[in-house]
Parts: structure tokens; C-alpha cells; sequence
């Protein structure tokens, strides 16, 4: 590029272009600096021969790179959609960089290059960031090992979401910045190219005769006058009485005023044909102004000595300022000094913030802040300021009259010929109506306009987005399928406006029976979908299902009328059922139908054996419910040993259910159904009045201290009146909370619920003891156990099992031991089988122990036969 050209940056590269391919980021960076060298001497006026032969070289390169890219896509893509989509931008690219170089028969050549790089700058960057990036990131996952589809996915699910707003807003900014560069070079070159013929002109015409526009000033040395023809005023006077060592102040800078004195003095000793200085003065405002002084002698004595002397002065801030790009742009525009005092503004920043010049001049651009920001905001801000020279952004500034609207604004700092930034300059536009319509079209596009709830495209991205995330985390997730039974009646019965109200109705009754994780989409007349995600079995899916079909069939108050619907739901599951979101959505479809097949008002899964285990479980809720009634639970208790003295201290509770078909089912196989039913509250209860009575038996027939221990689920804390309602029973059999421990799991001390603090602390007021069961396998707090006040940790079995000398198992349980004791809390180890294990946990200082060794679970009579036999202790020695 030739020395006179000023090389500018309308695309500027940095690592966000970078793909991770080398051989292609290279021909990237290559790409954008022939482009920038285009544009460079566009902006400079270059000749016609010079744009067509830097536009050939750049359109020779482009071909070589798309060359080299499409053999690299094709080794990994082969016979791939990507591929052949790919290759297509590029022959597209072609045509459309041919077709507007044919517009040059049309249209001026720098007016069809311009053309050119707008196209070009907003198509690579798109083509990089989207496209190129796109292809790199599924490369990567494929030398990983993934399959093409797998690698195709991983790149679909890192380009969505943040990464394609990042890529709109570069794209945004760079087409901003491109056009908006190039202008003020154009201008630039053009005020340059008008300067450098003015000052030609002015030299040649002796232009302090041509100055009488300007403010001309006359200087009679010998006499020490001067006069001058408007307000600015003669400087040189000043000057003059400065070089005098007189006390009267200059208003020049003070950075200025010893090139002033001296470029003057050079002129009256005759060593210069004309007198030039650029320097800044200060106005009565505070501010300064860049001026141009320009003068001549033009009388001398015999001797030499300078006698008079005239010129003018030139304030050229105006004339750099006052151009048609910054009075008549519909963008606002503000210029700061360096001490960031604004020095400028153009009309429509007053149309905008409401500011006059008399209003703003001399203040900091602060005056605008709406206080919406905080200082790390503007402390980014100004880190890119000074780092880059640039900073683009949104901001919510306040006008004058106190409204508040956001901006979006480019801040870019201007250097001086010493390469010092001495001034700023800011672009701004509002943007209210731009991000009101964004909020409408966004809105309309992806909301259903009646129940508010996501449309059919929102719910077909937000299913795409889920199964991404499916197969990263091998977490299965569900889809309803939701159609509302009887619906076309009720409309046409009694009329559209009411069955609108239903809709609605019907939305925010969905909608309350699911998470705020679960997304709700209206996707047709009288069809809803939901997507409930990380389904880690159905019995949840199940219970979704239920709530929702039991809300939608309580009647529906439209005005006067009273309506009644209820609904069919079709369930499918990824990735069992189908791997594509079409796929999985038909098969939804398909299983609503079966439940309409099936009498309505009910839901169905898409496969059989989904189908099967569903009501396998619906049939065990159902056999609960009537296990409670006909008294098939019974509890078997497992002696607790003090592993000092062999005594037997302690019991814990454990429910068996007597089914009298299947015979004895583990809690194991129930529990869970029970907690996910809603069953669990009236089973714990039965369990808690059962445990008690017998435990009342037991303190008073043999040990007033024994202690029986009952567990407690998680979801029974979700009823508080249930867990006061024990307190209340304890009270009325004449019963004492010393003599009961209440077992919880680690995983409740993580909720951090104020219920549950509250109630754990109720207990511990009315002398319940509290234990953390299966101690170890989760991730207890210490300072919650300290917090809640813990009686004792049960440490699980599967630390004793393989219970050895000098093993981690052996460490592990020395060290709970310890930690307990610290806290003043015992310690029940659970599972002992051996001798062994036993001799090792009482060698470690083990409090309780219970487990086989000892006695398994019996029944009360059987456990009531021990303690009349064994004198309240174990036969273990």
C-alpha cells in the first residue's frame, strides 16, 4: 500500500473469527486484510486502476480460499447436507460479488466498490462467525470420536442460545462500523484534498489578501498597535507583551505557546516567506479552540527589522466540526476533550436528550446518566475506551425532561499529530421504538396471542434445544401431549368468545401443575404440549399427568355458563420412543389418540411397555391405598446395641407390606410410589402412632429410656400440620419425646427450607432426638449439622461391609467417629455382620451398632421374647 494512503480497519480482526483451523483462519485474516486494503483506498479517492486491481486480487484470493475450505468441510462432510449447503454460500457469494461489479456500467466505480465491501464485510463476518465456526466446531467433535450427527448437534446446541446474540450483535456492530468508517475517511480525503487546494491557493494568491472573511488582523510593530476586524481578537499582541515579560495572561495553551512564539519569531527574522502556527485558545466558555493563525510581513526598514505585519485567524474546530455528515445525520454526535468536558454537539442530539449547546457545552457526559448502570458497567466501558480507543454498547440515558430511553452508542477516541488522544468523539441513536418493535415482532413470532403462552415455533425450538441437551447429558425428558376433550362443543354451543375464555383458563390450569423449568405450548385450536425435562423415571410424569387431566376436569365459570371438559394425554419419552423432535412429537399425537380411544379423560404412553409399567404402578397405588385400609403393613423392629456393654438401648422401625397375593414387598419397591403419590403422609402417620405405642409398651414394661427410631421422608416435611399433629399424639398417650429419634437423610439438611429448620427445631423442643441416616454416601454440611443440632449420625452400611484393618473404609469410619465425638454427637454404625467389623468399630470408639450380627428385624413379639430372655441384652459375646 503506497505511503500516502491512510490503511483503515472497516473489519477488524480478532480471536472471535478464529475457527481453530489454522490453514482457514489464516485465509480468514488474509481475506479481511485485502478487503480493509480496499476499502483504505476507497476512502483515499484512489484511481479507478487501483480499485480494479486491488477488487481482482481480492476476488482471486476469495476463490483460492473457498477452494481450500471446501476440501477441508469435504473430508468430514461428505455426501452431509452441511456440506453442499455450504458450498452453495459460496457459489451465492460469487454471483452476487459479480453482479454488483456489472452495476460499474451503471453507476460511478467507487459507488459499486462501496457496494462491494458493505456486502462483503457483513457477509464474511456472518460467514465466519455463523457458518465457518459452525463447521470447525463440529470438526472438532468428530476428532473426538463423535459421529457426524452427534458432532452436528454439539455444534447446533454451542452456536444457539448466547452465541447467536453474540454473533447478531457483531454483525450488527461491524455493518455499523464499516459504513460509518468508511464515510468518515471519505470525508476525511475529501476535506484533506479541499484543504491542501485552499492552501495552494492561498500561497499562490499571497492569502492574507484573500482573508477578509476571516478575522484579519494588523500588526504595527514600531508603533506597537493593533487592530483586527471582529471579535476574536489579535493574538499576536498578546504574544507580543508575552515576549515583553508583561504580566497580562495568554489565552493559549500553554502546550502551544512556545511553538507560537517561536514559528513568529522565525517569520520577523526573516527566516520564513510566511508565518503558519496551528495552536489551541481558550474560549470565554472555558473550552478550547483549535485556530489556524497565518500572517505576513510585509514592511521592513533598511536593516531587515519586521515594521507591520498582517493575517488572519482561522478557528478551524468550527470548520472540522461544522460539516454536513454532523449537522444533518439523524444520529446524535457529541465531541469531549481530553479532560472529557463536551465540546460539541450536533442537532439531533438535541432533538434527542433535549440539551442545548447552552445546556451541555463544557459538562461531563455523566449529566446524561439515567443511574441505571453501576461503576462496574461504566468501569468496563472506559477499560475498552482506553485499551482500544472503542467502545459500542447499549445505554440507558436520561433526557432532560427526566424520561429514561436506551441508546445505542459507539464512543471512539481521536489522537492528535503527536499520537496523543486529545479528543472523543460519540454516535448515538434511541432506540425505544426499535426495542418496542423487537419485543412486538419477538413476541408475535413466538407467543401464542391468546393464552400468552410459547407458539409452535417457540415449542419447536425449545424441544430441538432439549434434545441437544439430552444427548449431552443422557437425561431423559418427556412430552405431553395435551388435547382438551369435548372442546368443539363447548365452542360451538356457546360461541367463540367464551370458548376463547376457556382456553385461557385452561392454559393457567396446565400451566399451574407443572415447574417453571417445563415449558407449556399452545400449538394448535384445543392442543397443548409440555416438556417436562431430566425424567428420571414416570412416576413423576405420571402424577403431571393426573394433576393435569383432575384440573381440567372441574368446571370452567364462563360469565353465566358453567362448562365441563376434561382431557386426553399422549405421552412419548426421548430417546426411547423416537431421536427427532418430529418424530417424537407424532408419536405424542399418536398416543393421545389412543387415550381418546380409550374413553377420554385419561393418558397413555407411546410404547407398550412404557404403557405396561404405568399401569403396573397405577395398580400398586391403588393396592396402597387398600393396604392401608385392610392393615397389611406391619412393623418389624431391628434392635440398636450399645457396643460397650451389649445392651440393648434402642430399636428402629421398619415397615413391611403383607400383600396377599405377592406376599412380602420391600419399602424399597413402595416407598418411592408412595412419596410420588401423596400416599407417604397417611402411611408415616400409621407408622409414627404404631412405633410409639409400642415404644410406650416397651419403656414401660422393661427400660424407661429406650429409644425407638422411625424414619422420615423428605415429603413428609411438605406437611406441616402432619408432623405437629405427632407432637400432639405424643402428648395425648402420655408419652415422652426422649424416648423417640427421628431418622433423616442427608439430602434434607441441603434444603435449606425454612419449614423444615422450624420443625427439626419443634422437635428438639419437645425432646425428640434427631439422627442422619446412610451418613456418608451424600454431601452433609458440617455448620448444618452444628446448625440443627444432630443427636446422632448413622453411618452406612456401606462403609461397614468391607470393614478391615488400615483400609479406607477403616479411615473413613474413624474419621466420622471422631468428627462426631468433637460435635458431641454419637455414633450408630449400621449393616454389622461379623465379629470383625464389630471389634473394629468398638476399637474406634463406635457408640451404637446395629445389623445382623446382632439380630435382624422381627416382630415386636419376637423382639419382646429377646428382652425377657436376654435381660434387655444382646446374647452376642
Amino acid at each position: 500500500m503506497s505511503d500516502n494512503i491512510d490503511y483503515i480497519e472497516i473489519f477488524p480482526w480478532n480471536k472471535n473469527f478464529e475457527t481453530g483451523i489454522d490453514e482457514i483462519d489464516a485465509q480468514h485474516k488474509q481475506l479481511v486484510h485485502i478487503l480493509n486494503q480496499l476499502a483504505s483506498h476507497l476512502a483515499s479517492r484512489s484511481t479507478p486502476v487501483v480499485l480494479n486491481k486491488i477488487f481482482d486480487e481480492l476476488a482471486d484470493y476469495a476463490d483460492h480460499h473457498f477452494k481450500t475450505e471446501e476440501k477441508i468441510w469435504r473430508s468430514y462432510f461428505k455426501n452431509d447436507e452441511w456440506y453442499s449447503k455450504h458450498e452453495h454460500t459460496h457459489e451465492s457469494f460469487i454471483d452476487k460479488v459479480v453482479s454488483l461489479k456489472k452495476e460499474e456500467k451503471n453507476k460511478p466505480l467507487d459507488h459499486v466498490i462501496q457496494e462491494i465491501i458493505s456486502f462483503l464485510s457483513h457477509w464474511l463476518a456472518f460467514h465466519i462467525l455463523d457458518s465457518d465456526k459452525r463447521m470447525a466446531k463440529a470438526v472438532k467433535a468428530i476428532e473426538a470420536k463423535k459421529s457426524v450427527e452427534q458432532a452436528k448437534a454439539i455444534a447446533e446446541e454451542e452456536m444457539s442460545g448466547l452465541t447467536k446474540t453474540l454473533i447478531d450483535t457483531v454483525l450488527n456492530m461491524y455493518d455499523n462500523l464499516s459504513n460509518r468508517t468508511l464515510e468518515l475517511m471519505r470525508e476525511k480525503a475529501l476535506r484533506k484534498q479541499a484543504e491542501s487546494e485552499l492552501e495552494a491557493s492561498e500561497e499562490r494568491w499571497k492569502f492574507i489578501l484573500e482573508g477578509s472573511s476571516e478575522s484579519v488582523w494588523d500588526w504595527s510593530l514600531e508603533q506597537d498597535k493593533e487592530n483586527y476586524s471582529k471579535n476574536m481578537g489579535s493574538l499576536l499582541g498578546k504574544i507580543e507583551k508575552k515576549l515583553h515579560n508583561t504580566s497580562r495572561k495568554s489565552k493559549i495553551h500553554p502546550d502551544d505557546i512556545l511553538t507560537v512564539e517561536a514559528d513568529l519569531q522565525e517569520h520577523l527574522n526573516g527566516k520564513t516567506e510566511f508565518y503558519h502556527n496551528k495552536h489551541r485558545v481558550l474560549r470565554e466558555n472555558g473550552s478550547w479552540s483549535w485556530v489556524v493563525s497565518r500572517g505576513k510581513v510585509v514592511s521592513r526598514d533598511a536593516g531587515g527589522k519586521a515594521l507591520r505585519m498582517v493575517g488572519t485567524h482561522t478557528d478551524i474546530t468550527e470548520r472540522q466540526l461544522a460539516n454536513a455528515v454532523y449537522q444533518h445525520s439523524n444520529q446524535a454526535m457529541f465531541v469531549t476533550d481530553i479532560n472529557n468536558a463536551i465540546i460539541s454537539i450536533n442537532p439531533a442530539f438535541s432533538r434527542i436528550t433535549g440539551y442545548t449547546e447552552e445546556d451541555i457545552i463544557g459538562k461531563n457526559p455523566k449529566t446524561l446518566s439515567s443511574g441505571l448502570h453501576d461503576k462496574l458497567f461504566y468501569q468496563k466501558m472506559w477499560d475498552s475506551i482506553n485499551t482500544t480507543g472503542f467502545w459500542q454498547g447499549e445505554v440507558w440515558n436520561k433526557r432532560k425532561n427526566g424520561d429514561i430511553y436506551p441508546e445505542e452508542i459507539n464512543i471512539t477516541s481521536i489522537k492528535g499529530a503527536n499520537g496523543v488522544v486529545d479528543h472523543r468523539v460519540a454516535l448515538f441513536y434511541d432506540i425505544t421504538e426499535k426495542k418496542e418493535s423487537d419485543r412486538v415482532i419477538l413476541e408475535q413470532a413466538n407467543f401464542d396471542s391468546l393464552t400468552k403462552l410459547p407458539n409452535r415455533r417457540m415449542f419447536n425450538d425449545r424441544l430441538q434445544q432439549e434434545i441437544i441437551k439430552s444427548n449431552r447429558t443422557n437425561q431423559p425428558f418427556a412430552l405431553l401431549f395435551v388435547d382438551l376433550d369435548h372442546f368443539k362443543d363447548i365452542n360451538d354451543s356457546l360461541g367463540h368468545e367464551l370458548g376463547d375464555n376457556l382456553l385461557k383458563e385452561s392454559a393457567q390450569r396446565i400451566k399451574a401443575n407443572v415447574r417453571s423449568t417445563d415449558t407449556i405450548s399452545r400449538i394448535g385450536g384445543d392442543e397443548f404440549t409440555v416438556i417436562l425435562p431430566d425424567v428420571e423415571d414416570t412416576i413423576y410424569v405420571d402424577r403431571i399427568a393426573i394433576n393435569i387431566i383432575e384440573s381440567l376436569t372441574r368446571p370452567f365459570q364462563l360469565e353465566l355458563e358453567k362448562a365441563y371438559i376434561s382431557a386426553s394425554i399422549g405421552i412419548s419419552l426421548f430417546p426411547f420412543d423416537a431421536q427427532d423432535s418430529g418424530s417424537l412429537l407424532k408419536h405424542s399425537d399418536q398416543a393421545m389418540y389412543r387415550a381418546k380411544g380409550s374413553g377420554r379423560s385419561c393418558f397413555k404412553y407411546f410404547t407398550a411397555s412404557m404403557q405396561q409399567e404405568a399401569q403396573e404402578r397405577q395398580e400398586l397405588i391403588v393396592e396402597l391405598h387398600q393396604a392401608i385400609k385392610s392393615s397389611q403393613f406391619q412393623l418389624y423392629y431391628q434392635p440398636v446395641i450399645n457396643l460397650n456393654t451389649l445392651e440393648i438401648k434402642k430399636a428402629e422401625a421398619l415397615i413391611r407390606w403383607h400383600h396377599p397375593s405377592k406376599g412380602i414387598i420391600s419399602p424399597a419397591d413402595f416407598i418411592p410410589i408412595a412419596e410420588k403419590s401423596g400416599l407417604i403422609q397417611e402411611i408415616g402417620n400409621w407408622v409414627f402412632k404404631e412405633a410409639v405405642d409400642q415404644a410406650k409398651k416397651w419403656t414401660e414394661k422393661y427400660d424407661k429410656e429406650f429409644q425407638i427410631s422411625i424414619n422420615l421422608s423428605p415429603a413428609q416435611f411438605q406437611k406441616d400440620k402432619t408432623l405437629n399433629d405427632w407432637l400432639v399424639y405424643i402428648e395425648e398417650i402420655d408419652f415422652t419425646g426422649s424416648n423417640i429419634v427421628i431418622e433423616i437423610t442427608e439430602g434434607l439438611l441441603l434444603e435449606n427450607e425454612p419449614e423444615v429448620v422450624k420443625q427439626l427445631l419443634e422437635f428438639h423442643n419437645a425432646g425428640i432426638e434427631v439422627a442422619i441416616d446412610d451418613f456418608g454416601v451424600g454431601y452433609s454440611s458440617l455448620s448444618r449439622i452444628k446448625q440443627l443440632d444432630i443427636d446422632y449420625l448413622k453411618i452406612d452400611r456401606s462403609f461397614v461391609k468391607n470393614l478391615i484393618p488400615n483400609s479406607q473404609d477403616s479411615a473413613f469410619c474413624e474419621a466420622i467417629i471422631v468428627m462426631a465425638h468433637k460435635l458431641n454427637i454419637k455414633v450408630i454404625a449400621e449393616g454389622i455382620e461379623t465379629p470383625l467389623q464389630y471389634k473394629l468399630l468398638l476399637e474406634m470408639g463406635c457408640d451404637y451398632g446395629q445389623g445382623f450380627l446382632f439380630s435382624k428385624p422381627l416382630p415386636a413379639d419376637d423382639i419382646e421374647s429377646t428382652f425377657a430372655r436376654t435381660d434387655f441384652k444382646c446374647s452376642f459375646k
